[in-house]
């Protein structure tokens, strides 16, 4: 679907508004986004958006932009977008981003995200230069060796049969299929993704987010108010995330088990998250901070405030420079992901494998699993793969989708979505940082992880500060201002604010059959967004930052350390959609297990309440949001529910 002439005016206009030439010392200037290759990226990926009415509306949008009515209603007058100043620009463009509506606070995110997020991304990039940043390491890194997977080929149409389809291949789907493969029984994985594997992973941020996240990692929730962030690929999201590697705390434990799955307090739950973290080698050992990882240490201890080391499912972690590019996949094969552990262990146990394949239905007869539908991506072909049970692997968005698409009614499916959205508050020190290296996450704190006496707050963790972190929560209100925060990147460290949500959102099915997430803020989880955002605050100002800002739309800074006045300017640029940016990592709870069909769409067996021997196995199952990375209790999870799926099969 290629965009029309003019349409392809109007992005121009859009990308170099966002990224126009900014004056250097010297007199030089930096490029503008369309000497980039902006404008032909963003078209690309229009092409390659999954859902035909996302396609169309931001074909639509492109060509509004054309619109003197539009540009008026930004208070651009009556003109063409592409025929105002600069300056006039980037005003319709603010008006937007301020607009008391969120619809267009959530045209403006999108927007931005597109339009910055390509001109930093690229590979050999001429902005990485001008703004500080060396780009990942080109010298090669061997990876561990070990045997490749071999998926199985498609030529045209396939029919398989098996005893278990694992839908999904990340957290879950690779516990499921090696504990069900190590069973006895005949399983297939099916990933949507494709295979990756170590000697490709570069750490160069736009090939890495094609290859390795979901929808190219651009995708968000309805209105644009939290973007979500998931892997997809083989291995999931083991291959992308952040080693980060808690246990399922106790009081969450009870919290579930009240739900009605008295397993979650149990041996049985116990046992499996001994099992898991045994095998992906879940210590302490490797968490040696990184600059970024010290100075939020050196903040907490000035406060008084819990500090304490992340536990890491790494095993001769190198903790370099290359390891802050682990959120594009580990290219020494020291994390312990899905692609050395689980999936070789199936693979160990004549497990098969399919990628560039999406399911698209489960078949039912008789109110029972016999198999699955599904599509092979690069030939088009059908794939029938008959079989026993299901497992629904897929994550909290697709795995609500595929089970509504199967026909099932349960009430509760696509309901309870939690997202622990999480914001960064940013810190500009007089020495560099260089956070883009070093261990991914070293430390973390407790101080407010329960703010109301029932469980419920936050946690603070740092993360690496390359290019794509940065513009995607740094504020926007001119080309310029935008530029000299990016500039400022080797001297910039985030102190990161992660929520235990308590509010909840759903996942609905379009008609095109693909998941929409719609979520909102509860007032709740607002007020304990703004205790973490002041509380990290308050970290940067005891570690020495002299210049702290937040992940808002309007730039809410302070260079004196006042957090008062800091967090009165950030009451008044706002919470809600569109005026703070959010993000989430954790997708949870949109298939949750419980007690009964009425509060539950899965059984205390992870079996869905509609139809016998399919399994849910992933984050969609958890009852509430877990407060901690959710990998472990994923697994632990998919090794229980599992463990039951292969003695009801037996």
């Amino acid at each position: 679907m290629a965009l029309s002439t003019r349409q392809r005016e109007n992005v121009r206009a859009i990308v170099d508004t966002f990224v126009a030439p900014v004056e250097l010392p010297g007199g030089e200037h930096t490029p503008a986004a369309s000497d980039l290759g902006v404008v032909e990226l963003v078209e690309q990926a229009v092409a390659h958006a999954p859902r035909a009415a996302d396609r169309k509306q931001t074909q639509a949008l492109f060509g509004l932009f054309g619109s003197p009515g539009l540009t008026a209603l930004g208070g651009g007058g009556l003109k063409r977008f592409a025929g105002l100043a600069l300056a006039e620009r980037e005003a319709v463009l603010r008006s937007w981003a301020d607009s008391r509506v969120p619809q267009r606070r959530a045209v403006f995110q999108a927007l931005r995200k597109a339009a910055v997020g390509m001109a930093y991304m690229a590979p050999d990039n001429p902005m990485w230069e001008l703004i500080g940043y060396p780009g990942p390491r080109k010298d090669p890194a061997p990876a561990a060796p070990l045997a490749p997977l071999r998926p199985l080929p498609v030529s045209g149409p396939t029919s398989l049969s098996c005893d278990v389809v694992v839908v999904g291949s990340g957290a879950g789907g690779g516990v499921a299929a090696a504990t069900l493969a190590q069973a006895g029984l005949d399983v297939i994985v099916v990933e949507s993704g494709g295979y990756h594997a170590e000697d490709e992973f570069d750490g160069v941020e736009l090939t890495a987010v094609q290859n390795l996240y979901l929808n190219g990692g651009g995708i968000a929730t309805h209105d644009q108010s939290v973007g979500l962030i998931a892997g997809s690929t083989l291995g999931g999201g083991t291959v992308v995330n952040y080693t980060t590697s808690f246990r399922t705390p106790d009081d969450v434990r009870e919290e579930w088990a009240g739900h009605g799955v008295e397993a979650f307090t149990g041996p049985e739950y116990s046992e499996a998250l001994d099992g898991v973290c045994e095998r992906i080698g879940v210590s302490s050992e490797y968490s040696s901070p990184s600059a970024r990882d010290e100075l939020m240490h050196k903040g907490l201890l000035e406060l008084g405030w819990h500090a304490d080391f992340m536990p890491r499912n790494v095993r001769g972690c190198k903790q370099d420079e290359r390891c802050g590019y682990c959120g594009y996949g580990c290219p020494y094969g020291a994390k312990q992901s899905g692609l050395v552990t689980w999936l070789q262990d199936h693979a160990a146990a004549d497990g098969r494998v399919l990628v560039d394949t999406f399911v698209e239905r489960i078949t039912l007869a008789g109110g029972e699993a016999r198999g699955v539908v599904a599509t092979h991506h690069p030939t088009g072909s059908k794939v029938t793969i008959s079989s026993r049970a299901v497992v629904c692997a897929a994550g909290a968005l697709h795995t609500p989708a595929l089970l509504k698409r199967s026909g099932m009614k349960n009430p509760n499916i696509g309901r309870h979505l939690r997202l622990h959205p999480a914001t960064a508050v940013w810190g500009v020190f007089d020495e560099e940082v260089n956070g883009w290296g070093g261990t991914m996450q070293a430390v973390y704190s407790d101080e407010f992880a329960d703010l109301d006496g029932d469980g419920y707050g936050l946690k603070f963790e740092t993360a690496p500060v390359q290019p794509l972190l940065l513009f995607s929560f740094a504020p926007w209100r001119s080309s310029a201002q935008h530029f000299e925060l990016m500039s400022a990147l080797a001297n910039t460290s985030a102190v990161g604010v992660l929520l235990r949500d308590k509010g909840a959102g759903e996942v609905r099915v379009g008609r095109d059959g693909q998941p929409i997430a719609r979520y909102a803020l509860s007032d709740v989880d607002t007020r304990h967004l703004r205790t973490g955002m002041e509380g990290a605050a308050k970290i940067l100002k005891a570690a020495g930052a002299q210049r702290i800002y937040m992940s808002q739309n309007k730039l809410v800074e302070t260079r004196t350390g006042d957090v008062d006045a800091l967090m009165r300017d950030a009451d008044a640029a706002g919470y809600g959609p569109g005026q703070v940016i959010l993000g989430s990592f954790h997708i949870m709870g949109t298939a949750r297990m419980g007690g009964h069909p009425t509060t539950a769409a899965c059984d205390p067996t992870g079996q869905t309440y509609d139809a016998r021997n399919v399994v849910v196995c992933d984050g969609s199952a958890f009852p509430t949001s877990s407060g901690v990375n959710p990998q472990i209790s994923i697994m632990a999870i998919a090794w229980m529910n599992a463990k039951a799926l292969a003695a009801r099969l037996a």
